[in-house]
């Protein structure tokens, strides 16, 4: 690949160096370099946004089109043929139509026929270890093929983290993969529609990455990707993302227990293994039989230090019931035990860091107790009708519970505060019921009302059946609406409605804290529950993202937290209120929010 020299200036379009590369990529049998340059000159002109550009003004790709055909026409006739296929522009059609009629003898066949070039077939190359994936996609012309690879990250929601062109088909790239690259991978054939579906995933996902990828290639190919997608079939399946039950989770510790592997363990560091096999479900992924060292050193310099309240010295046994659970995984998985060396060597190389981030973050002062009761795993350890600051003579004396009543009191209110939107709306809320409503229409996109109001029932049906909770339809129905205002355009997408439903009350039910598994639960609902009753298989939460962001809103982690008491329902107001009045006093007096 080889792309034009530095970040593409428009002032400098009709100088000779770019003239001759415009040349060469023209005469050369392979499209490769031709496509390259087209696309990378794209991504670096800043063009503006076609949603909020004024469609009377001309962006600065067809004036520099125009002038560019008018100063030196023979060079820059293919590049510009090429632009008119990758834009899709009404108005640069009228540009196109300035070019001469092709010469057979000047320009090679797959140029002049530039309107055939399309994707022909896909592959994804998968690590065993499932964290990594490149899909890839073969560009067909009326000459010889190219393919597009796309690496797409799949730790959590997978996103894209580089794309690049190859010469040849796609079969070309398989067989250097097979026999020259360091670790083993999978071929994947996929259809047109589910490499469209994975794509166009996985590129939604890097636009918020921050800060934004760079490569050497991206966001170079981004037109050329782009263009593809276009082309591809929209009805296709994207990445699927397992929800597991803790009944499942339990059952793989059961076995861990039970293996060779944990043999040496102590109870303590067994204990590890829930924890350990749920941040891969969550945050890895999404396979806890699998395991590499990038996710390792993931969870080690970040997640694990980062997430876990827990007494230091708990924390500091980690690395060895990991380094047990890895083998114990990997060997049941049946991966190349290449893969258990790195992660075994990565725990290796990570654990004075990991050692010293423990010691760095835990407060000096926190106890087992403490760190269940933030966690919501022992609700009962502690009578929370009344402040922990009156608890001493209970619980052994005074001096624990007096000491961590503030900063109990600073997380109750804290988070009481986030839910509601601010201190003030906390002070002054209420646990009135919400009213039976319609759907708000006022201020919707007119071409997306019909389809919204189809949806009515159907939630109406859900608050009630599924969640026994009348009061959750009018919070789904006023988050539809806020969606419908200020980010139609998820709505004309083709999602299905059972998968619409699904991500909207997977955000209206986590924001009020009705599945199982979030601290503080007040529902006995499960994920899976919830697709089972609306027949969807795949997990809710990248289209509940999707709408997040529709609606002004960013996922944290695994938490959702829409900071408005409209969205609300009575009891998990309730519950704010009882420990916004249980806790108040205990606030330091130059506490602020």
């Amino acid at each position: 690949m080889t792309p034009p020299p530095g970040p593409f200036d428009p002032s400098r379009a009709e100088e000779p160096e770019l003239l001759e590369l415009l040349d060469n990529a023209s005469r050369s049998e392979s499209p490769l370099m031709l496509l390259d340059i087209a696309s990378t000159m794209l991504a670096s002109i800043d063009a503006p946004d076609t949603d909020d550009a004024d469609p009377t003004e001309i962006p600065p790709i067809r004036e520099l089109a125009a002038n560019m055909l008018e100063a030196t026409p023979v060079e820059t006739e293919p590049l510009v043929r090429i632009w008119a296929q990758m834009l899709d522009d009404e108005l640069f059609g009228r540009i196109a139509k300035m070019l001469p009629t092709p010469n057979s003898k000047r320009l090679p066949e797959w140029i002049r026929r530039a309107e055939e070039i399309k994707p022909f077939r896909a592959a994804a190359l998968v690590s065993p270890v499932k964290i990594e994936e490149t899909v890839l996609l073969e560009i067909s012309t009326a000459g010889r093929s190219v393919t597009l690879a796309v690496a797409v990250d799949r730790s959590g929601s997978p996103y894209l983290e580089d794309a690049y062109l190859s010469d040849g088909p796609l079969s070309t790239v398989v067989e250097f993969s097979r026999t020259e690259l360091e670790l083993p991978v999978d071929e994947v054939t996929l259809s047109l529609a589910d490499a469209g579906a994975r794509l166009r995933e996985a590129l939604e996902m890097s636009t918020h990455m921050f800060p934004p990828i760079e490569t050497e290639s991206w966001p170079g190919t981004r037109p050329l990707l782009e263009w593809m997608l276009r082309k591809l079939p929209d009805s296709g399946t994207g990445y699927e993302i397992r929800m597991w039950e803790p009944e499942e989770i339990d059952e793989l510790v059961a076995d861990f227990r039970a293996s060779p592997f944990a043999a040496g363990l102590t109870e303590d560091e067994i204990s590890h293994a829930h924890l350990l096999f749920e941040f891969q479900c969550n945050y890895g992924n999404n396979d806890p039989l699998r395991w590499s060292g990038t996710f390792v050193e993931r969870l080690m310099c970040d997640l694990y230090p980062r997430k876990v309240m827990s007494p230091e010295d708990d924390l500091l046994l980690m690395p060895t019931a990991l380094a047990a659970l890895v083998r114990f995984a990997n060997d049941r998985s049946g991966v190349d035990p290449v893969f258990t060396e790195n992660a075994i060597a990565a725990i290796e190389d990570n654990r004075e860091e990991y050692e010293a981030r423990v010691r760095g973050d835990q407060p000096e002062s926190t106890s087992a107790l403490f760190a269940r009761l933030l966690t919501g795993i022992d609700d009962d350890a502690l009578p929370l009708s009344e402040p922990l600051s009156d608890l001493g003579d209970e619980f052994g004396g005074g001096s624990f519970f007096g000491d961590q009543a503030s900063m109990l009191a600073e997380i109750f209110i804290s988070s009481g505060a986030e839910a509601v939107g601010g201190i003030d709306a906390l002070q002054a809320l209420t646990d009135e019921p919400l009213p039976t409503e319609g759907l708000d229409t006022a201020a919707v996109a007119e071409d997306v009302v019909d389809r919204l109001n189809s949806l009515v029932p159907e939630i109406r049906r859900i608050a009630d059946e599924v969640f026994d909770e009348p009061e959750l339809a009018t919070a789904a129905l006023r988050l539809l609406t806020t969606i419908g205002r200020v980010g139609p355009a998820i709505f004309r997408r083709r999602i299905a409605d059972r998968s619409l439903l699904a991500a909207l009350f997977w955000i209206v039910g986590k924001d009020n804290n009705l599945f199982t598994g979030q601290w503080g639960s007040e529902g006995g609902m499960t994920i899976g529950e919830l697709q089972n009753h609306l027949g969807v298989s795949s997990s809710p939460k990248p289209t509940a993202e999707k709408m997040l962001r529709a609606a002004g809103h960013e996922l944290s982690d695994v938490e959702v937290i829409l900071g408005d008491p409209r969205y609300l329902i009575s009891r998990r107001r309730q519950r704010i209120i009882a420990n916004r009045d249980t806790y108040w006093d205990d606030l330091p007096e130059d506490w602020e929010y």
